[in-house]
């Protein structure tokens, strides 16, 4: 049962922190004054306490699995407003920040424990699935923070626990449902940065770019309010409610200096996109021996020296907007000791959008002759004798503004059960039912309609669409009216729909091995029904927008999952043998898919305490699978962009002759083929109705120390071994293999048949492409060592507290090819095309309380990484990386107090990168969607956050 008094809540987080996971995340193991000892000394009775990674209930068994504790007193004092702004900083997550992904953005945020993909990362709720967003993965979105008690984030497989997705392991956030009181809390906070980055300053002059200089103002703010309350009813029943409300201003990319020009692939000059203003005339003519640029001119037309090139950062968001409303309730009634009905409700509306440069006419082609009217002279000034050729017209379209993504989704859980004693055997027993949904729309606005460029650049010919206006962009005179005639609104709507009924009873055998420690146990019965639709209207359908990258297709499908759980903790030892207590945790669950068919999963841990528990030892291996999703199973097979290089493009290819031959590049091409620009080519993707489940096996081995009072230490070791992959080879991967003679993979490459390319056009049968469709593909390997410490004692008048978390990477491997060792490659520790991974990252946090005062200090590392292929080749040249040949360590200094204003008034008042850091910059090869800078880092410089916290 839930425990039911403050202390009682104390009493049972200090002793998590000291007996089940060694250290408790970075501050919550030891309280602002001497209480939290003094409650420890006292507790000498407790209710049975749940722990993450286990539904056994259990006041002494010792803990198998690691898990690090994150409290909410560290939300409060980060400036967090949402979970992902401080759980994602972790050193175990990948650092992924949802507000500030635009392009390619799924408008929510995730979880990525080991950075493996949110998708293999179980995010939960008090225990409980969480809804899923439209790209089928947990959004986190919908949980509150300002109502965390704290989150659990658990190494390892546990899908013996949980069910499927656990591969990584699992986020587990938990609120405080027995709030009692009420709370109103409001906050503002915002960046600032002072652009003074003379380099790209001058890269932007030399282009006449407009640029910010100096203080930016407090800008991209962000302002909150949440409100809880709760208390008690009846003779046993309790209720609490929350509701939050938060919105977040856009930052654009060109209200900072370091991203308002779009870098080369170097870094030595603003690039852009050739999709441009004026507009960018490819001519093919093969007849002629023509393949290049032209230009009008007053003269007629001419070669230039090169394609004019649009500056498409400024315009993009840094930031995206957000503006998100949560709301929840519990309520609990203890009938009697046999029936306590629970209702735990969670709802959350978003609203979000991208913004990007303006559509555009992308490399539309057109045949046309010499006759054809809208090219004038174009035949006689350049020299042009085919009968017919191909114009390929790129012009951005900024009579018409940025394209446009307008998201709203609206989540909801209900969950309704009861729990109580199974008669009065000593088992206690938990039934509930979960309805969980999700609907989202997404409007697109500002992009042009394909079919109707073609008639409008060609001067609305006969049989034009209706409405077409010439477009102009011969003699470079466009208007608004004529782009306006040429765009069109693309809405897609998505839900999503979970079921789980889930039941376990809980107890003890009545015997063990031990005398007066039994063998405790859990015996259960899940089943879960996921679905999936997206509809979208028929210009999304057919993909007829041409900056989109391809068309979005209706899905519909799910699956059910029916499953039999079992745990037991054995204990082994108890005050013997020099050890106080050792424990073997036990688990097995059997899963049958509807798509896929049955599949096992197990756990088998041992944990050992001696030195009256002060030393701790925990070892584990689990099995744990990730059944497909929807998408991955059904989706329609289409064309879209991967980003990225084709090593056979450009003057001067990265592949020989000889291998780009291979990979479908004539004689002739060879060193013709143009390179895209923006970074992007096309792929073929897809589902497979036949994937099978990912199977990963997990080890994990610990120690936990706890030498003097208030000082915990540990140190665990994990190792993930993920088979059976569920995903696609990669477009390049496949380009590599066929161009090193793989020739089953040079089958999946298909070339424009004229030009040689991957990236013009949007139609899958004649576009150039590379199929990379859903399968079953190769393995990946994780390994590596987390360290945790906490101290606190007396200073002075007051109490200053310590904590340390961090991860060493050890391992990092990929083979993406089934027996194929020549495609596998490594990680950790480099910075390239396929990897930035740094092998250290921690956090460290100091905080001094006295009186009615609170400050605190906070240290965030991110480690070097090494600028080297994974072949150990010289990368590509990028000013920022080759000369050290390695991105530097980066340091974050976070400063943060409160004050008590009376008894019942906080005022927490914080600035996180003290020193206005920008993210450490890199080539557009390495950065096409993240402004220049490495994603993760502080993007936007200086951040200042300010809160009042009421509370009665």
């Amino acid at each position: 049962m839930n425990p039911k008094r403050s202390k009682l809540r104390e009493a049972i987080a200090v002793a998590l922190a000291v007996s089940a996971v060694g250290i408790a995340g970075t501050s919550t193991a030891f309280a602002q004054d001497q209480g939290a000892t003094e409650t420890l000394a006292s507790a000498t009775t407790l209710d049975t306490i749940r722990v993450t990674g286990t539904r056994i209930r259990s006041q002494t068994m010792t803990a198998s699995s690691p898990v690090t504790e994150i409290s909410q007193e560290e939300f409060k004092y980060s400036g967090a407003t949402t979970v992902e702004d401080l759980v994602n900083q972790y050193p175990q997550l990948a650092l992924d920040f949802d507000n500030f992904l635009n392009n390619g953005s799924t408008g929510y945020a995730t979880v990525d424990l080991r950075a493996m993909g949110p998708s293999r990362t179980l995010a939960l709720v008090n225990g409980r699935r969480i809804p899923k967003g439209l790209g089928e993965t947990p959004d986190i979105s919908i949980v509150p923070a300002a109502l965390l008690q704290r989150v659990d984030v658990l190494t390892g497989g546990a899908s013996a626990v949980y069910g499927s997705d656990a591969i990584a392991g699992v986020v587990n956030f938990i609120l405080d449902n027995r709030f009692e009181g009420v709370s109103v809390n409001l906050g503002y906070s915002g960046y600032q940065h002072d652009n003074d980055n003379g380099y790209i300053q001058g890269l932007m002059d030399q282009r006449g770019f407009d640029y910010p200089t100096g203080d930016s103002g407090l800008d991209g703010t962000t302002r909150n309010i949440d409100l809880a309350i709760g208390g008690a009813f009846g003779e046993g029943g309790h209720a609490m409610a929350w509701a939050t409300w938060r919105k977040g201003r856009a930052l654009l990319q060109g209200q900072r200096d370091y991203s308002s020009c779009a870098l080369n692939g170097a870094g030595t000059a603003c690039g852009g996109s050739p999709t441009a203003d004026p507009a960018n005339f490819y001519i093919v003519a093969p007849g002629s021996g023509l393949y290049t640029y032209v230009a009008p001119s007053t003269s007629g037309w001419v070669i230039p020296d090169g394609p004019n090139v649009y500056n498409y950062a400024p315009i993009n968001y840094f930031q995206r907007p957000d503006t998100r409303f949560t709301a929840g309730a519990s309520v609990t009634y203890d009938v009697n000791e046999y029936f306590q009905p629970y209702l735990e409700t969670m709802f959350v509306n978003r609203r979000s959008g991208t913004q990007i440069a303006p559509s555009g006419a992308f490399f539309t082609d057109l045949v046309v002759n010499c006759g054809t009217a809208v090219i004038g002279t174009m035949c006689s000034d350049i020299g042009i004798t085919d009968d017919e050729f191909v114009v390929y017209v790129a012009k951005r379209n900024v009579e018409g503004g940025p394209r446009l993504s307008n998201d709203e989704s609206t989540n909801y859980s209900i969950v309704a059960g009861a729990t109580g004693a199974l008669f009065d055997s000593g088992w206690t027993w938990d039934a509930s039912l979960q309805y969980a949904r999700t609907t989202a729309m997404s409007e697109n606005h500002n992009d042009f309609v394909t079919t109707r460029v073609r008639d409008a650049l060609l001067g609305c010919p006969t049989g034009s669409f209706d409405g077409c206006i010439p477009y102009e962009v011969w003699s470079d005179s466009v208007t608004p009216e004529q782009a306006q005639a040429l765009q069109g609104v693309g809405i897609v709507n998505y839900a999503t729909d979970m079921k789980v009924f889930n039941a376990y009873a809980t107890g003890d055998l009545g015997f063990g091995i031990v005398a007066d420690r039994p063998i405790s146990a859990v015996a259960g019965f899940e089943k879960r029904n996921e679905r999936f639709k997206r509809v979208a209207d028929t210009n999304m359908q057919t993909g007829n927008f041409t900056g989109l990258g391809g068309p979005t297709t209706n899905l519909s499908g799910g699956y059910d999952v029916e499953e039999v759980f079992l745990e037991a903790n054995v204990p082994l030892v108890a005050d013997a043998a020099g050890f106080d207590s050792v424990d073997l945790q036990l688990g097995y669950r059997y899963t049958d898919y509807s798509t896929s068919g049955t599949v096992d999963t197990w756990k088998v841990g041992l944990g050992a305490g001696f030195a009256d528990n002060r030393y701790r030892f925990r070892a584990g291996f689990n099995r744990a699978i990730r059944g497909a999703n929807i998408g991955e199973l059904f989706a329609d097979q289409q064309i879209a962009l991967w980003a990225g290089d084709d090593p056979c493009a450009g003057p001067t290819p990265e592949f020989t002759a000889a291998q780009c031959a291979r990979t479908g590049v004539s004689a002739a091409q060879y060193g013709n083929v143009a390179a895209n620009p923006a970074g992007q080519n096309n792929q073929f993707t897809g589902g497979n109705p036949n994937l099978q489940p990912e199977i990963a096996n997990t080890w994990t081995v610990g120690f936990a120390a706890s030498p003097i009072d208030n000082l915990e230490l540990s140190i665990d070791y994990y190792d993930i071994e993920l088979e059976n992959v569920i995903g696609t080879i990669g477009a390049r991967t496949i380009i590599n293999l066929c161009a090193n003679g793989q020739d089953a993979m040079c089958a999946l490459i298909r070339r424009n048949a004229v030009t040689g390319d991957l990236f013009r056009g949007s139609d899958p049968d004649t576009s150039g492409l590379v199929v990379n469709t859903n399968g079953n593909f190769g393995t990946r390997r994780f390994r590596g060592i987390d360290l945790t410490g906490g101290y606190g004692f007396q200073v002075g008048p007051g109490r200053l507290t310590t904590s340390f978390v961090g991860s060493y990477i050890l391992e990092r491997s990929f083979q993406p090819v089934p027996g194929d060792s020549s495609a596998d490659y490594s990680c950790e520790g480099l910075i390239n095309s396929q990897c930035s991974t740094p092998e250290w990252r921690h956090i460290a946090n100091v905080r001094y309380a006295f009186d009615r005062y609170t400050v605190g200090l906070r240290w965030r590392y991110i480690g070097e990484m090494d600028y080297r292929n994974v072949d150990g080749s010289t990368p590509a040249n990028d000013r920022f990386l080759s000369g050290p040949g390695k991105q530097k360590a980066f340091n974050y200094i976070d400063l943060s107090g409160s004050v008590r204003l009376g008894d019942n008034i906080t005022w927490t008042v914080g600035v996180n990168n003290i020193a206005d850091k920008e993210p450490p910059m890199i080539g557009g090869n390495l950065s096409p969607a993240n402004a220049n800078a490495l994603g993760g880092y502080d993007q936007a410089g200086r951040y200042a956050f300010t809160s009042l916290t009421f509370d009665f």
